[in-house]
C-alpha cells in the first residue's frame, strides 16, 4: 500500500528533475493529475480542459489538446523513469486511454550469475549497444527541417485549419449541420442570404470546427517526432489567426490555400521566386502540367507562379485535385521574423498534408530529402503531387523545390 505521503513525495521529486524542469504545462498537468488521483476523482477531457484552460475553454478543441498534452506527459514519465528515476522507489504510470495515475513499489532483487550467463550477458549488452548508437545517431540526425523548431526559444504552436458550416433543414427533414465550399465565414452566409432569402431563410450560422479525423493522423506523426527531439507542440484552431501572432512564436500549418488566409499572406511576403496568385490574375503565363489525375479540379482560387530560370520566363502551374485521390502538396520552410520559424502544409483534402507530414517525420525520408535537396539551407518551397487513397498505397512525387535564397 502506497500512502499519501509517498505519493506526493512522488509528485514532489518528479517536478524538481530534470526531465520536467523546462516543461510548465506538463508540470501542471502532472500536479493535477496526480493530486486528482489521490482524491479518486474520475476523470475525462472535458473536466480536465475546463479545469487547465478555465475561461479559455472551447468544447470542439478541448479532447485534441488534452490527449497531446497527455501523451507528450505520458512520454516524459517512460523516459524519467527509464533514465533519471531508473533508481526510484516508487514509479507511476498514466495507462493508454486513461487520465488517472497509477502507482507501483519498484523492486529491485539483484541478479546472480554464472560464468556462462555473464558471457551471454556481455555479448547481449554489446549487440545491444551497437543497435543504440546506430538508433541513437538517427534519432539526434539535426536534419534543417525541424531543427530551428527545436532549438530556438520559441513556443511552436500548430494550426489545424477549422472549417465554417451552417445549421438548416436535411434532406430527411430534420436538422444538420451543413458545408459549402464557397460559404467559410458568418459573412459569406450572410451574402448568400441576400442573394437567395427563400432558400436560405431556414438556415444559421454554425461555428468553425476541426477539419476531418485525417487531421488526428497528423497530431499523431508530429507528436512522435516532437518527442524524438524532447519538444513540445500546442494546438490551436486557423480561425482567425492575423500575421502578428506569427512573429511572436514557431507555426506549423496544416490547411487548404482557401479564403482569408494568414499563411498564404505570410508565404507570399517570405518567398523569393515563389507566389501563391489568385485564378483570375493566372493568365499570361507559361502553363505547366504536372498533375496525372483524371477528373481533377482546380484548386480553390490560387495557384504558383514562379520564374523559371532556364525559360526565362514566369511560369504558371495549377494546382489541381480530384478531390479524394490526387491532389498537389505544397510545403514550405520559411524563416519569419524575431527568430521564429514556420512549416507549412498547404493541401485542400487532407490526404495530401497526412502523406507529406510523415515523410518530413520519417528519419530516413528526412535524411535523403536533405541530401539531395536541402544541403543544409535553412529555408526552402517544394510541390508534391501525391496519388492514392489508404497510408499504405500513397505515392509522392516532388516536381518543384526552391531553397528560397
Amino acid at each position: 500500500m502506497i500512502s499519501t505521503d509517498e505519493k506526493l513525495e512522488v509528485l514532489n521529486i518528479l517536478l524538481k528533475s530534470k526531465a520536467f524542469s523546462k516543461s510548465t504545462t506538463s508540470n501542471i498537468l502532472l500536479k493535477y493529475l496526480i493530486e486528482s488521483s489521490i482524491k479518486n476523482k474520475n476523470l475525462n477531457a472535458t473536466d480536465i480542459s475546463i479545469e487547465l484552460f478555465g475561461s479559455q475553454y472551447e468544447h470542439e478543441k478541448s479532447e485534441a489538446t488534452v490527449r497531446v498534452n497527455v501523451y507528450h506527459l505520458r512520454n516524459k514519465l517512460k523516459k524519467y523513469f527509464n533514465n533519471e528515476g531508473i533508481n526510484d522507489a516508487i514509479t507511476i504510470e498514466i495507462k493508454t486511454g486513461q487520465y488517472g495515475v497509477s502507482f507501483y513499489r519498484r523492486e529491485q532483487p539483484k541478479p546472480k550469475y554464472n560464468f556462462k550467463q555473464k558471457i551471454s550477458f556481455i555479448f547481449f549488452t554489446l549487440t545491444l549497444l551497437l543497435i543504440g548508437s546506430y538508433a541513437f545517431i538517427k534519432l539526434t540526425y539535426k536534419d534543417p527541417v525541424w531543427h530551428s523548431l527545436f532549438k530556438n526559444d520559441k513556443e511552436t504552436t500548430l494550426y489545424l485549419y477549422d472549417i465554417f458550416g451552417y445549421y438548416g433543414p436535411t434532406l430527411f427533414n430534420k436538422i444538420g449541420w451543413h458545408r459549402d465550399y464557397e460559404i467559410n465565414s458568418a459573412t459569406d452566409f450572410y451574402n448568400e442570404v441576400e442573394k437567395h432569402p427563400k432558400l436560405m431563410k431556414d438556415y444559421s450560422p454554425g461555428r468553425n470546427i476541426y477539419v476531418n479525423f485525417l487531421s488526428a493522423y497528423s497530431v499523431n506523426d508530429l507528436s512522435k517526432h516532437f518527442y524524438r527531439y524532447n519538444s513540445e507542440f500546442k494546438i490551436h484552431k486557423f480561425h482567425n489567426l492575423s500575421l502578428q501572432q506569427l512573429k511572436e512564436q514557431n507555426s506549423i500549418y496544416i490547411g487548404p490555400l482557401r479564403g482569408d488566409n494568414a499563411f498564404v499572406d505570410f508565404f507570399n511576403l517570405k518567398s523569393k521566386h515563389i507566389k501563391l496568385i489568385d485564378n483570375k490574375n493566372s493568365t499570361n503565363q507559361q502553363e505547366e502540367d504536372f498533375f496525372d489525375g483524371q477528373n481533377a479540379t482546380y484548386n480553390e482560387g490560387r495557384n504558383i507562379k514562379f520564374k523559371n530560370l532556364e525559360k526565362g520566363i514566369d511560369t504558371l502551374i495549377k494546382l489541381k485535385s480530384n478531390g479524394n485521390k490526387y491532389e498537389h502538396v505544397l510545403v514550405a520552410k520559411l524563416n519569419g521574423d524575431n527568430n521564429t520559424s514556420n512549416l507549412l502544409f498547404f493541401s485542400n483534402h487532407g490526404f495530401g498534408a497526412t502523406a507529406t507530414i510523415e515523410y518530413f517525420t520519417n528519419v530516413d525520408s528526412l535524411k535523403r530529402f536533405n541530401d539531395n535537396y536541402l544541403k543544409d539551407a535553412d529555408e526552402f518551397i517544394s510541390l508534391f503531387y501525391v496519388s492514392g487513397k489508404e497510408r499504405t498505397s500513397i505515392n509522392i512525387k516532388q516536381i518543384l523545390f526552391d531553397d528560397n535564397k
